[in-house]
């Protein structure tokens, strides 16, 4: 594995100053292109996250409905992918879900990311595939 900060098998969430990230990056819609044509490499970062989460609704609903119908496909590769999405953003705990701070409006991470979003450390949040 490169030298980056994340968990293979996850989506890492991380702050785009907290943390090393890959140097594969690209922006959501090639993630999303790669995700269907099950052609993801084994490491990557997508940027873009930001847009995604206070403008592009129905690029956001075109990605959590791939992430959540090609979730098997991630699961069962060998060896699992590492997936960073970075973010220009400071997260905040709500009850047990996160939102990110952007622009001073806050964000909440659990409709792309689901339920089940961990602190890894200050900065870095992980959630399984199976959002």
């Amino acid at each position: 594995m490169s030298e980056m900060d994340a968990v293979a098998g996850m989506y890492n969430i991380v702050q785009s100053e907290a943390w090393r990230i890959v140097d594969y990056q690209l922006p959501v819609d090639e993630f999303i292109s790669l995700l269907t044509a099950h052609n993801v490499p084994n490491e990557l970062c997508v940027v873009g996250l930001e847009e995604i989460l206070t403008e592009e609704t129905e690029m956001r609903d075109r990605l959590v409905s791939v992430m959540r119908a090609e979730m098997d496909y991630l699961n069962n590769q060998h060896p699992l992918p590492t997936i960073q999405f970075i973010i220009d953003g400071e997260f905040q705990s709500i009850g047990e879900t996160f939102e990110v701070e952007l622009n001073g409006e806050f964000y909440t991470l659990e409709p792309i990311f689901g339920r089940q979003i961990k602190r890894r450390r200050s900065g870095w949040l992980v959630t399984p595939f199976r959002v």
